[in-house]
């Protein structure tokens, strides 16, 4: 997990697993390397530059697509800083799993 006073270094393209969801909490693990299990609904996709995220989800033939981009907003924040709608906060942040709380 990140110190509470630094922002996360995510980067890349991370999918909902959410077959493993907790407590409030969404994981998503890196597209390009884990092995999801077959599902019958479409998978949600966060992709990270830095400052920003964009948030893909499932279209009609199943391929992802951008639903919305939220900017940094804070340490470890993401949201839509003009209607505050929509905040991402990264919980924890390793290689292998990314957590977040939707708020």
């Amino acid at each position: 997990m990140s110190a509470p006073d630094e922002p996360s270094s995510v980067r890349g393209s991370w999918t909902h697993s959410f077959e493993e969801d907790d407590s409030g909490l969404e994981v998503y693990r890196p597209t390009e390397t884990f092995a999801f299990p077959p599902a019958r609904r479409g998978r949600e996709r966060l992709t990270f530059d830095g400052e920003e995220v964009v948030v893909s989800v499932p279209g009609p033939d199943d391929r992802s697509r951008p639903r919305t981009t939220l900017g940094r907003v804070g340490p470890d924040r993401f949201g839509e800083p003009e209607t505050g709608a929509e905040t991402l906060e990264i919980v924890e942040a390793t290689p292998e799993i990314l957590r977040i709380r939707r708020s």
